[in-house]
């Protein structure tokens, strides 16, 4: 199992990055935030929409919701959750690995405008791991099924799966889970008020 897992690692642990198109887009706005040029805001908006509705780009597409979900000052654009959402769900059913991570965060909290679902979390969570071998994916699986988020998940042979790929990964935070909260489990439970700022936290340790 360890071999197997080793092999997948090597073959997934290249970062995939955005579009040419999308990177060059998000750029400009970023540019043109920093500026204060509504212009050259309006151009990247503009090319970033062409990618996600003209060209079908999923990176494209994944930004926009994201622009659309935080609004822009400069534009006087408001926050449109609910249009983010829908943009959102549509990369997810693509099996666009962004999405189906971000998504499955939001149903893990509750948040963003979806009500709490821990088992269709899980699903997303291992969806991404086992189709596109995301490994921070495998951790938060890792993490739902050995704290029973979802009952009846707690399988060791399947955590230890996907934690070790984690690590295997250096995916922050998740040697220092296992020790705690795996190797020790009859000690510790995790029980974060939100799953999105304690993955977040782990970054900066």
């Amino acid at each position: 199992m360890l071999k197997k897992l080793l092999i997948f690692s090597v073959l997934f642990s290249a970062t995939v990055g955005a579009s040419p198109l999308s990177d060059g887009a998000m750029r400009l706005i970023q540019i043109g935030n920093e500026i204060s040029s509504r212009d050259v805001v309006l151009r990247g908006q503009s090319l970033l929409l062409k990618g996600a509705f003209d060209l079908n780009d999923f990176d494209a597409m994944y930004e926009a919701a994201k622009q659309v979900r935080a609004g822009n000052e400069l534009m006087d654009y408001k926050p449109q959750e609910r249009e983010a959402n829908e943009i959102l769900i549509k990369l997810v059913r693509r099996s666009y690995d962004k999405a189906l991570y971000e998504y499955a965060l939001y149903l893990l909290d509750g948040s963003h405008g979806f009500i709490k679902n821990e088992f269709l979390a899980l699903n997303l969570f291992e969806e991404s791991f086992k189709v596109h071998g995301n490994a921070k994916s495998a951790m938060i699986a890792a993490i739902i099924r050995n704290e029973l988020l979802v009952p009846g998940t707690k399988r060791k042979q399947r955590i230890d799966e996907l934690i070790t790929f984690a690590i295997l990964n250096k995916v922050p935070g998740a040697q220092a889970y296992q020790a705690k909260y795996i190797d020790k489990d009859y000690l510790n439970d995790l029980k974060p008020s939100s799953w999105s700022d304690w993955i977040e936290a782990q970054e900066d340790l």
